[in-house]
Formats: C-alpha cells, sequence, structure tokens
C-alpha cells in the first residue's frame, strides 16, 4: 500500500489515529460520494482503517457493506465473485493466511453472506480462521475473539455454519475440496473431548461430501505456509 497517498479528510483522519461518526460522513460526502467504485477507494479505505487505531461502529458498518458491495457487485458480474476478484481481497485483510481484523473477518462473511457464487477457495480461507485458533500459537482476528478452548465450541459451530449455510440443499451435501480440506485439518488440531456434539455433525457431513458426486471442484489455495496447495482457482 506504500503507493497509496490519502486526501482530505483521510489525511487528516489518519493523523489522529481515530475515526468518529463525523468523520465517516465527511468521508462519505468527499471521497466516496457513489460508495466504493475502484480497487483503489477499496484499498485506500483498508488502509486507512489499519492505520487507525479507534473506530466508532458506524465506520466498521460502512467499511463492511461498502467493500462487500464493492466485491460482489462492481468488481465481479451479476454477483458471480471471481476467483481474480477473491485472491485480491484476501491478499487486503489477510498475512499468511490469518485475517488481520475483526473488520476484515466480517468483510469475507458478508461477501459469502450476499453473493451469490464464490470461489470454494474463499469460503475455505474463512473456515481455515477456526484451524488457525485452534493452534497451540493461535494466530488471527478470529482467534483474539473466541473463548480460549482447544475444542470447537458452540460459537465456532456458529461461525462455521454461516460458512457453510449453502452447503447441504434438498439433501445433496456440496463442499469444495479446499473446504473439505480445511474441516479435517480442523478435527485434527482441535481437542475431541473438549468439543460441542455439533461438531460431530459437521464432520459426518463432511465424510458424507467426500463420497457424493455433487462434489465442487476447484483449485486450492494456498491458505497458510504448512498446507499443499496450489494457485488461485479461476471462477
Amino acid at each position: 500500500m506504500s503507493d497509496l497517498r490519502f486526501s482530505f479528510p483521510a489525511c487528516v483522519i489518519a493523523g489522529k489515529g481515530e475515526i468518529t461518526p463525523d468523520d465517516v460522513g465527511l468521508m462519505r460526502h468527499h471521497m466516496w460520494p457513489d460508495g466504493i467504485t475502484s480497487r483503489y477507494q477499496a484499498s485506500m479505505a483498508l488502509a486507512l482503517h489499519d492505520c487507525c487505531t479507534s473506530h466508532c461502529p458506524e465506520w466498521t458498518d460502512y467499511l463492511v457493506e461498502a467493500i462487500a458491495e464493492f466485491v460482489v457487485w462492481r468488481d465481479s458480474a451479476d454477483g458471480d465473485v471471481t476467483g481474480e476478484t477473491a485472491g485480491w481481497l484476501l491478499e487486503k485483510v489477510a498475512s499468511a493466511g490469518a485475517v488481520r481484523s475483526p473488520a476484515g473477518l466480517e468483510i469475507i462473511l458478508h461477501v459469502l453472506d450476499i453473493a451469490c457464487n464464490v470461489p470454494g477457495f474463499l469460503s475455505a480461507a474463512a473456515l481455515n480462521q477456526l484451524r488457525l485458533a485452534l493452534l497451540p500459537e493461535p494466530r488471527g482476528a478470529y482467534a483474539r475473539g473466541r473463548l480460549d478452548s482447544r475444542g470447537v465450541t458452540k460459537a465456532d459451530l456458529a461461525y462455521l455454519w454461516r460458512i457453510l449455510r449453502t452447503a447441504v440443499d434438498r439433501g445433496s451435501v456440496r463442499l469444495a475440496r479446499a473446504e473439505q480440506l480445511i474441516l479435517e485439518q480442523i478435527d485434527v488440531v482441535c481437542e475431541a473431548e473438549e468439543c460441542h456434539p455439533g461438531w460431530r455433525d459437521v464432520m459426518l457431513l463432511t465424510e458424507i461430501a467426500s463420497r457424493s458426486d455433487d462434489i465442487r471442484a476447484t483449485e486450492w489455495l494456498l491458505l497458510d505456509e504448512d498446507l499443499p496447495v496450489s494457485e488461485h482457482a479461476a471462477a
């Protein structure tokens, strides 16, 4: 992001390190009157968020909604997020597979909520945040916000089902290969005796999906340096 230059009023806001409701109104009026319409604008908004230590709820809500809308409806066509767009988003909000901020994670989740179709590696990247949280040395924004447990908790299951809500359709289980890989890795790293009983239901669906003809084929994404993968999938 070294090529980014904050214009008014972002330069003033970055200097004070705090985003207030009044700041949100100023930026929407002066910088993004038509919403976020380019990758440059999206990158600037994300960079401003990263460089400020205090964010009002109005800013976080706007950032999540505006970036997700840009990814789904402006940078992609008709709500179908391309592999190239999904890869760009992950590069902006994650480092070595770990999403850096709660806002960045919520952007990914909101994209999954509103998009018609997304590459399997984007939902796998969201699932991977739980795997990273269960490691002996947890990493990422999701890890910092969850209870200190080595098992899959009730809250973790709610998080997983938000991501996988479209995986079960009329009795058919549809999981991308990357999604299956991450779920299996979560099962390896978690402590079984500390897991909510609902975790076994998730793993049962994973086993069903592995035998199903409905499994969606996808390329693998480098979600973390210790997983074997190839390049981003094209949509």
